[in-house]
């Protein structure tokens, strides 16, 4: 039997106060790690001492048999109702199972949909699609608060929104209060979890920049594939040096996470067969246990799967990690993380270890987390020298950098723990569109990271449905650009000579003036740096007129822009630049003006 830590301890408290204060679901956020299996057993143990029934509910029969035996452990006693684990047992007042065995109970009348459940408890409560009343688990839910109106309910997660961003507690959600907030960064600063090292292999990345995520949140699966086949040669060479890795720094078990059961195959194939495991969704409950018990007792140093490894899958001895697959959100990206930063008392632990061969910790780079924050310090130690200072903080960071790399410390008044956090300078950014946020976010984001709001890139979506935006095409003659000085500052003009459709001349302009930070930001993201070939070069420069002058010689003229008509004129949506046509156009000005065109 374990004792609770004392943040456990803490967390389970707040669940008690917040479910004896009236019948409002609540939510326990726990991140990976965190052990919620425990803290659920001792909220289901007390239930059962005090006469209580209780359903536990979780959407995985691997996690299903994982909290009932911790609860089993911990001195309860309990009944398993899910098919795919061949046991439909409702004799004990405490009963785990899956919600698609649960609901088909309640559909064939069985006894167990009688049963007057005093609560329920649903672990990964993230999976819970509360905005349609007929997903499996709403009309459990509906099914027993009908059957008694007074019935609890607790969720546990380590993730407090669904994939797309939309929030899980609040006013208009399921739970309305949430609890615990015990974070990943805070375990391992407690010595509860391993700190990760991570390597990235410029020379063996997997390039999916250009694979889209469609609107249901995942990446386009035909992508991903056309991706991975591609690149065979390259998924052998980072399988060799995933084995060169393992032996020759002598660790214990990798985690390989494929793209699709092609590819995951692919990768078993270069791998050390007697010591190599592939778990897929279609692998029998049976066989996945084998394969794991294997897997914990050494047997198997290699186990390939392509995202049931994210949740519910307990190998403490396993110390390495290797992505061959693009992850959608920052959420998985830490949630599989996770599988190799448990302690482990058999082995002795001491590290893990991440290899990314698909550049996710680039994709999630801007995100408020001081685990990938860690992940990103050690990519730039291995690029070029740090050369732009951030102005908020003073910290260097890579001429490529998005958002600055810098720390905040502080000391929380409340607790007089010392917090940590990234600084939010941007010198690129997105606003969050929703207007009670305003959130800076990286260019690359598809959510914000503050409210979870899903950003648009207005140029991305034109990119793929140019028509339906009444975008108009036009090829570019000549370009001008001058600088114009002002009482407070200077304005840099741009001035698109093109021809339409019909084979008309007309003019276009952009103008931008970079007073503010904002300003500024708009001025280098949407000009600077499709203009010029070195835009960072010129970024420390943006307030000066006479660089400006400087920068304004070496821009490369678009070949094509794309425009849309608005209620007030135009706007300059899209431009397209010949890359092979680009270099040190003839220059003419003063340091008053430049205009630079073609020859």
């Amino acid at each position: 039997m374990k004792v609770l830590r004392p943040y456990q301890q803490d967390a389970v408290k707040e669940c008690w106060d917040a479910l004896k204060k009236d019948d409002a679901p609540v939510l326990l956020m726990a991140s990976v790690g965190a052990g919620k299996s425990l803290m659920l057993a001792s909220i289901l143990i007390t239930m059962q001492k005090a006469g209580k029934r209780a359903l536990c509910l979780v959407n995985n029969a691997e996690l299903v048999r994982n909290n009932c035996a911790i609860f089993i452990e911990q001195g309860g006693d309990a009944s398993i109702y899910c098919a795919a684990l061949g046991e439909k047992d409702d004799h004990s007042t405490v009963i785990f199972g899956t919600p698609q065995s649960v609901l088909n109970a309640i559909n064939k009348n069985e006894p167990l949909s009688h049963i007057h459940f005093n609560i329920i408890v649903v672990d990964e409560a993230h999976n819970i699609n509360f905005h349609n009343d007929r997903t499996c688990f709403m009309r459990i839910l509906r099914h027993y608060k009908h059957q008694y109106p007074d019935m609890r309910l607790l969720g546990a997660t380590g993730t407090n929104f669904r994939y797309k961003g939309s929030e899980i507690v609040g006013d208009n959600c399921l739970f309305k209060t949430q609890v615990g907030n015990i974070t990943t960064e805070q375990l391992i600063k407690d010595g509860y979890l391993i700190d990760p090292n991570f390597e990235i292999e410029k020379e063996l990345m997997l390039d999916f920049s250009n694979v889209r995520i469609q609107s249901n949140g995942k990446f386009n699966a035909k992508e991903l594939e056309e991706v991975v086949t591609q690149s065979a040669r390259l998924t052998e060479l980072i399988c060799k040096q995933i084995i060169h890795v393992m032996v020759s720094q002598k660790r214990f078990g990798c985690f390989i996470f494929a793209t699709n059961k092609k590819h995951a195959e692919e990768i078993m194939s270069h791998l050390p067969p007697s010591e190599s495991a592939l778990i897929l969704g279609e692998t029998p409950q049976d066989e996945r246990t084998r394969i794991l018990n294997d897997a914990r007792a050494g047997k198997i140093k290699y186990l390939v799967n392509i995202a049931i490894i994210s949740v519910g899958i307990d190998v403490p001895p396993f110390d390495t990690l290797a992505y061959l697959r693009p992850t959608e959100s920052l959420v998985l990206f830490v949630q599989t993380m996770g599988r190799v930063l448990r302690l482990s008392d058999k082995t002795g632990k001491k590290d893990a270890l991440v290899l990314d061969f698909a550049g996710n910790i680039e994709r999630h780079q801007d995100w408020d987390n001081p685990i990938l924050l860690k992940a990103v310090r050690q990519a730039l130690n291995e690029e070029k020298a740090l050369v732009i200072k951030c102005p908020k903080c003073f910290q260097l960071n890579s001429e490529h950098a998005r958002r600055c790399i810098g720390e905040r410390r502080y000391e929380d008044r409340e607790t007089g723990k010392e917090i940590i956090v990234r600084c939010d300078y941007f010198f690129e950014f997105k606003e969050c569109p929703n207007d009670d946020c305003k959130a800076q976010n990286d260019i690359a984001s598809r959510h914000c990271r503050l409210c979870q709001t899903e950003i648009i890139d207005p140029n991305d979506r034109l990119s793929i449905e140019p028509a339906k935006e009444g975008l108009h095409e036009l090829n570019v003659l000549r370009a001008y650009f001058k600088v114009h000085p002002t009482q407070s500052a200077f304005r840099v003009s741009a001035a698109y000579i093109c021809k339409n459709e019909e084979g008309k001349q007309s003019t276009y302009y952009e103008n931008f003036t970079p007073t503010s930070e904002k300003a500024k930001h708009v001025f280098y993201g949407q000009f600077v740096k499709k203009h010029c070939t070195n835009a960072s070069d010129w970024y420390p420069h943006l307030t000066d007129a006479g660089k400006m002058v400087m920068m304004l010689g070496f821009a490369k003229e678009p070949t094509k822009i794309w425009i849309k008509h608005e209620s007030n004129g135009y706007r300059i949506k899209k431009k397209e630049f010949n890359v092979e046509g680009a270099g040190f156009e003839h220059y003419q000005g003063s340091t008053g003006a430049s205009q630079r065109s073609t020859t």
